[in-house]
């Protein structure tokens, strides 16, 4: 009866897609050592949104970013800096700026968010 409005639905998807991303550069981070590991990232938000609009949720899980196997697909970061000498594509100054891009996405969606509901409640006179 009541949907959610396409800013609010945008800024929520926002808001996974820098999560998600998050937990990639964490992933990252953690396998700075280890021998061979590639660099992972996500494809960016734009061209995961934009793909969205194709599909239909059939239930309430479906499509969402939150259970496990869902989500933007991970793909190795082919614009990682050279091989370490022991085969580690992980450069940690390049995954902190990473970080730093993915909490200024993720606080701009939530901002967008707050603004949107306050849009609202002025609507309903709350």
């Amino acid at each position: 009866m009541f949907d959610i409005p396409d800013v609010m639905r945008m800024a929520q998807a926002m808001a996974r897609h820098a999560a998600a991303r998050q937990g990639v550069i964490a992933e990252n981070i953690a396998q700075a050592d280890t021998p061979g590991f590639r660099a992972r990232d996500l494809a960016g938000f734009s061209a995961s949104y934009d793909a969205a609009p194709s599909l239909k949720a059939t239930r309430p899980t479906h499509l969402d970013w939150g259970s496990p196997g869902a989500g933007p697909a991970v793909q190795v970061d082919r614009s990682a800096p050279a091989f370490s000498p022991n085969g580690n594509t992980v450069s940690l100054e390049r995954e902190m700026m990473r970080a730093a891009e993915t909490r200024q996405s993720h606080e701009l969606a939530l901002a967008i968010y707050g603004s949107a509901r306050g849009v609202l409640r002025s609507a309903l006179g709350r």
